[in-house]
């Protein structure tokens, strides 16, 4: 690293990200704004993922691990405090990221000092079959047809009743921001610690944005989290809807999820907007 402290620290805690590890990396490695730290923190894995992350040359890359495993939420805290940047890019381990997308996102929030947090739309991919036989190769071809989530450009404290504003793997933070009123990722709201996010961002005065085009590429491999523990996610979900209902005083709301789906999952062909 250089004596001056990078534009932007990219974020990615590993646990158990071996097989899609690589890639992720190097699609931030590849950007074309070339100002930035790259933390990885293995928290704790088991399936070779150290290997992965030792195997890089580039200076820009910073290394962690932790011996035992802290969770989510404490391991974005973690990598939240080692980072040195001016902005704080995230990104999970089996995500990918466009080349533009640090570029773009940084751009928008040194023009836009009242926005706190951006993200951007987000295009489905499956590099694997998530299940065994015709039937996994037909889910993957299914969502491999270029479907993109499509999040609001301005996104406020009421649109956070209808899920997450801002997709997390895309998201960059305005670090100031989240130093000035003490805002950090609640292990209480985990495996929806994100979404809290926004709620406390939100509830502290700052905005929003999304930059309306694919920059990032979530991977939909069946074993995603919010797929495995999908309990866990339903109570921390109402949870943090709770206290948005709190928040604007009110008591009751219910959104059904295959209404957000119809209003936020497009077919990229189709799409007016964005890079594609």
């Amino acid at each position: 690293m250089s004596a001056t402290k990078p534009k932007i620290s990219v974020l990615i805690p590993v646990h158990n990200g071996a097989g899609m590890l690589r890639e992720t990396v190097n699609s931030i490695l590849n950007q074309t704004l070339t100002d930035f730290e790259l933390l990885l923190l293995d928290d704790a894995s088991e399936d070779g993922s150290d290997k992965v992350i030792q195997s890089f040359a580039d200076s820009r890359i910073r290394r962690f691990r932790s011996n035992t495993n802290l969770g989510i939420s404490a391991a974005r805290n973690k990598l939240m405090e080692l980072a040195e940047g001016e902005y704080l890019a995230v990104l999970d381990h089996d995500d990918l990221s466009a080349p533009n997308r640090l570029e773009k996102q940084a751009r928008l929030l040194d023009n836009n000092p009242e926005v706190a947090m951006v993200g951007s739309w987000g295009e489905l991919f499956c590099a694997r079959p998530p299940f065994p036989g015709f039937f996994g190769r037909l889910k993957q071809a299914f969502i491999n047809l270029g479907w993109v989530w499509c999040q609001p450009e301005h996104p406020d404290i009421r649109d956070t009743l209808r899920g997450n504003p801002v997709m997390h793997s895309s998201s960059m933070l305005r670090r100031a921001a989240l130093l000035r009123d003490n805002i950090a990722y609640n292990p209480d709201y985990s495996p929806a610690e994100d979404y809290d996010l926004c709620r406390q961002l939100l509830a502290a005065g700052w905005q929003l944005a999304n930059i309306p085009e694919v920059l990032f590429y979530y991977h939909y491999h069946g074993r995603n989290y919010s797929l495995t523990h999908k309990e866990a996610m339903r109570r921390a979900d109402r949870k943090v809807k709770t206290d948005i209902l709190n928040l604007l005083g009110q008591k009751h709301f219910f959104y059904p999820y295959f209404l957000i789906m119809l209003q936020k999952l497009r077919l990229k062909k189709f799409l007016r907007n964005g890079n594609d």
